[in-house]
This record gives structure tokens, sequence and C-alpha cells, in this order.
């Protein structure tokens, strides 16, 4: 008997990439029973696209007020068929035997909770940008997930639209944290990681992931979804003495500390001052957490602070300050 799969893909003003998207799906060698496409408020012309495609299966249209991506599959998922749910989003491509390989280790193994497969990169236009790019995004990564420690230390890297879930796992951890709009990805699948259910990966590049200006991964809201997880793990991960196994203020923060510095250096050659300044914050957030003794390394990061929290100046001064502030290029 074939898998049971619900395909389940939130819209949000994806006029122009939502037909490509569903035509990957309606092109699988396993065909899903259903495909729920939840319109998030969209202003465009986003749901007449969706209803004027004909599929060898049910499209199931939902409606829900903007509330993004997580609420989004959270409400699909309450209304899926399948044994299994497959995300994709709208501008997105999936490879034709996506759902046929991402199924096969589920439905072999009871306790697999997850699968997930490499990336290929496309641009806004569909061009090819790189071929399975997962595994160069951070080199330190495990795949497939096998201890905590790495799924704290960095971004884990599943992508949705390369990931396939059992419904009954998204059903114990309660879905998606729907505060979060990234970085959503990486709690959801480290609470399932924590509930004992394992995963797989498949090395292949089953997905063409689109990347371009108007992607999520580049809205503002970024910020404070990262914060929330930040706290989020934080809460969970205590530092425990007893195993000296110090979460905190090895991991989570340098993580978070490193993440913030990153920001600041990319909205610093676009003259962002507002994002620098929250940069800055985090920035000093963190390395409280981090409990660095006191030396050079702790003298020279709080002189950094000092001057990074004033980028209009250091931006009006920036031949003499590049190299002492460790300032990045300006493109």
């Amino acid at each position: 008997m074939a898998p049971t799969v619900s395909a389940i893909m939130p819209v949000y003003n994806g006029e122009r990439y939502v037909a490509a998207s569903i035509e990957s799906v309606i092109n699988q060698t396993l065909p899903p029973v259903e495909l729920i496409v939840i319109d998030d408020a969209s202003k465009d012309k986003s749901v007449e696209v969706v209803k004027a495609i004909k599929a060898p299966f049910p499209i199931v249209l939902l409606h829900q007020p903007n509330k993004r991506q997580s609420a989004a599959r959270n409400l699909a998922a309450t209304q899926a068929k399948g044994e299994f749910l497959a995300f994709i989003d709208h501008d997105d491509i999936w490879a034709p035997m996506h759902l046929e390989k991402l199924a096969a280790p589920l439905v072999n193994d009871s306790r697999m909770g997850w699968t997930y497969s490499d990336i290929d990169e496309i641009d806004s236009e569909g061009n090819m940008v790189a071929l399975q790019t997962l595994r160069t995004l951070h080199p330190g990564v495990q795949h497939p997930k096998v201890d905590i420690f790495n799924l704290l230390a960095a971004d884990m890297f599943i992508f949705p639209s390369a990931a396939m879930v059992r419904k009954k796992a998204m059903d114990e951890v309660g879905g998606f944290d729907e505060r979060l709009s990234g970085y959503e990805d990486d709690d959801f699948f480290l609470r399932v990681f924590r509930a004992g259910w394992l995963n797989a990966f498949i090395p292949e590049a089953l997905v063409r992931y689109r990347r371009h200006p108007t992607s999520s991964a580049f809205s503002d809201r970024m910020w404070k979804s990262r914060d929330i997880y930040a706290s989020k793990l934080i809460d969970m991960f205590p530092d425990d003495r007893e195993l000296v196994r110090y979460y905190i203020r090895d991991i989570i923060a340098p993580r978070f500390y490193g993440a913030a510095v990153a920001e600041y250096h990319r909205h610093f050659p676009h003259q962002r001052w507002d994002q620098c300044e929250l940069s800055v914050k985090l920035m000093r957030r963190f390395a409280v957490l981090m409990k660095t003794p006191i030396g050079w390394g702790t003298m020279k990061r709080s002189m950094r602070h000092g001057l990074w929290q004033f980028p209009r100046t250091m931006n009006a001064l920036y031949p003499l300050l590049r190299k002492p502030a460790a300032l990045p290029l300006k493109r």
C-alpha cells in the first residue's frame, strides 16, 4: 500500500511563483492524497491562480488572516488526511521523486519522525545558483541530526520545503510555534528530536529553493523570531554544573552573539543604523551570558561594543575607524 502524504503550501502574495510550485507537486512520482493551500491574506491574485489549477488530487484551499507560515502549517495539519505531511513554500520547486524518496524511511521505520534532503538554490527567475548547497552552508552542522549539542550550536538547515514529517510526531509536539516567523523550523525540529523521534537525511537535492529579496529570510521580523527562539533555548537548556554541560555559556550565547555580529556586518554597509544599534544591544546581552573571564579578549569586545553602538559616527569616520573597529567593508 502506498504511503499517504498530504502536501501543505502556505501562500502569501505568491502570484508570480505559486503555479510552478503546484505543478511540481502534481508531477510527483508518489502523488499526494491532497494539496492543502493556505492563503495567508494575500493581496495579489494568488487565490485566483490556485483556483484555476487542475490536479489529479484534491486541492483544498483554506484562508486565514495574515498570521504567517507557522500558523498556516498548523491549520493545514489539523485538516490533513495523510499519515505524513510534506511542506512546500509557494516559491519553491520539488523534484519529481521528492515525496517518494522522503517517504521511504518513514514507511520503513515507525520510530522515524521526519526526513529531509539537500537543496539546490535558484534565484528569483528560476536560474540555478548552486547545487547541493545544504552541507556547504555550515561545515560543522551534522546531517542527519544525532546530538543536542550540534543542534544548539548553529542553525539546523532543515528547509521546510525539503522536509517530510510524520503527522503523529507533529501532533505530539504541538506543531510550529506561531510566535515565530523565522527559526520556526529549527524550533519545531528541535522539539521533535527532543521527543525521541529519529530522522533521516537524503543527501540528494530534492527541492529547488528560491532565494530572492522578498523571501522571509530577509525580513525584519526575523529579528524578533531570533530573539524569541534564543530565549526559548535559554529557558530549555540551563547550564548544568553537575554534568559539566554549559549549554548557555558555551553553546547558545556564543551562537547568537556571532549572529548579532553578522547582522551588524550585513546592515552597516547599507546604512541601516537602527538595525546596527539593535545588533549591538544583542551582542551585549549574549556577551554577558558567555561569562568570559576578564582579560584582553573581554576588553577588546567591550571596546568594540562601545564603538559600534554609534554607527552614524563610525560611518563619518570610516577611513580612520575601519580597521581598529573591525568594521565591514562597504560595498
